[in-house]
């Protein structure tokens, strides 16, 4: 049976849980994704996701607060670890992909990070089935 480790991303872009809010906003911007994994500064190991619905969430929160004027000063100011998702679903390279796909229709949940031994190898997203879909789709 595939793995998640067939289909996965393994160049992944990453951002340090003391990153501010707003380099992993330009990062999303820059490099066009919706998740960003968070890693320990001294570590490397993977700590949590950071969203674009948990940086929307954040932004929308602190334009109630202050005023569109005041976002871009709090995004600055703001640590990755203050927004991210800590309790994080995680699997594993050899995670088989139905349990994968499973978890993505039960749980509704875009991302899952692929981690071994607290360390990112990489991630799979619902995009990555969407994908898979229609190349098994194409092969008729």
């Amino acid at each position: 049976m595939k793995t998640v480790s067939d289909i996965m991303v393994r160049d992944v872009i990453c951002v340090n849980e003391s990153d501010t809010v707003y380099q992993a906003r330009m990062l999303m911007k820059d490099r066009g994704v919706r998740h960003l994994p968070v890693t320990d500064s001294d570590s490397g190991h993977y700590i949590g996701v950071l969203t674009q619905r948990g940086l929307l969430n954040h932004a929308f929160n602190m334009v109630e607060k202050f005023g569109l004027s005041g976002l871009q000063k709090r995004e600055k100011r703001t640590q990755v670890d203050e927004i991210m998702s800590r309790d994080c679903d995680s699997v594993t390279p050899d995670t088989d992909l139905l349990s994968a796909a499973e978890y993505f229709t039960h749980k509704k949940s875009s991302c899952l990070p692929v981690v071994e031994n607290h360390q990112l190898r990489g991630i799979i997203t619902s995009v990555d089935f969407v994908k898979l879909a229609a190349h098994l789709l194409s092969q008729g």
